[in-house]
């Protein structure tokens, strides 16, 4: 960022007490990757309105900005961003109880308090996402979900802002809900989401949160620090499989590596760099191509690049 605008942008965030605010912030350590460069500003805004003023200046002022969440599936550029990252975790982050089966949680809510919440109120519906890590609003856009289901098997509504800065409001029916996607929800700031759930005795709940839990250890490398599956699970493919059976497993380059426990993740093993994690990506995604003519889709979501997560892999 530019000296004077440097200078205007701390100027505004001053004076006009939007949020808590912090300069040149290592990305690192706000994604689960533990990589990532400076961000020249990140803010936690105070509310809707603090919010929603913050985009606006940073839209007359063509300063780029992020919504950033839990960083768990996000993959920051070694160079960092140049603009301003938001963050609703810090006051975007309660739950309210509608009635006997619903709730309404704001966007940064962490979803492991989500679902502690519902199984202290016997309700049932998420403990299946136990061990995802994510805030409710990045939970929401992605879709998240395992085989025995998905939160947006549960939403009832999703409150959102637009490009402008709008309130939108969309209920279940109006939203394409898909693997890994909610089409409507792409390029929106969710502010928060209503969960129809089911009456559960908390001892079920419990077990299956526990199960969840004992899985993703059994079978994940928890002991490193990555962005979970890097790449969308294809129809009638496991990509985890897919790399093994190329011999890929264990592959590195440089403090990154294709995990020995499971092909699916790419893990930093000490201090791996975005771009180490790209080769990588690069690599499965060609040899996959190569070998079985499936296009992978990317889990992964980049922050700080110019270009786009496909047009760096098909390099």
């Amino acid at each position: 960022m530019k000296l004077n605008l440097y200078k205007s942008t701390d100027s505004y965030l001053q004076k006009h007490h939007l949020g808590n605010y912090y300069a040149n912030v290592a990305l690192a350590d706000h994604t689960w990757y533990h990589i990532g460069g400076e961000a020249t500003f990140l803010v936690y805004p105070h509310d809707l309105a603090s919010l929603q003023a913050l985009i606006k200046f940073c839209k007359k002022n063509k300063i780029r900005f992020a919504i950033l969440g839990y960083g768990a599936n996000i993959l920051a550029s070694d160079d960092g961003f140049d603009g301003i990252v938001i963050k609703l975790t810090k006051y975007f982050n309660k739950i309210f109880r509608i009635d006997e089966d619903r709730v309404k949680v704001q966007a940064g809510v962490a979803l492991s308090d989500l679902i502690f919440y519902c199984e202290e109120h016997y309700l049932g519906g998420l403990a299946c996402l136990a061990g995802i890590p994510s805030t409710v609003g990045g939970a929401t856009i992605m879709n998240a979900g395992v085989d025995q289901g998905c939160i947006g098997d549960t939403i009832e509504e999703v409150v959102v802002l637009d490009e402008d800065t709008n309130l939108l409001s969309y209920p279940k029916e109006a939203l394409d809900i898909n693997y890994r996607s909610i089409d409507q929800l792409q390029n929106k700031i969710i502010l928060e989401v209503t969960l129809r759930l089911q009456t559960s005795p908390i001892d079920e709940l419990e077990k299956i949160r526990k199960q969840q839990l004992e899985t993703r250890l059994q079978k994940q490398p928890l002991d490193y620090p990555s962005c979970g599956s890097v790449f969308k699970r294809p129809a009638g493919h496991y990509v985890g499989k897919m790399v093994e059976d190329l011999g890929l497993k264990g592959t590195k380059k440089n403090d990154a590596m294709i995990s020995e426990k499971h092909a699916g993740f790419i893990i930093n093993c000490n201090k791996a760099k975005a771009e180490d994690v790209l080769y990588l990506m690069r690599l499965i995604y060609h040899k996959v191509w190569e070998n079985y003519h499936i296009e992978l889709e990317p889990e992964v979501r980049l922050l700080g690049f110019d270009e786009d997560i496909n047009q760096l892999l098909r390099r």
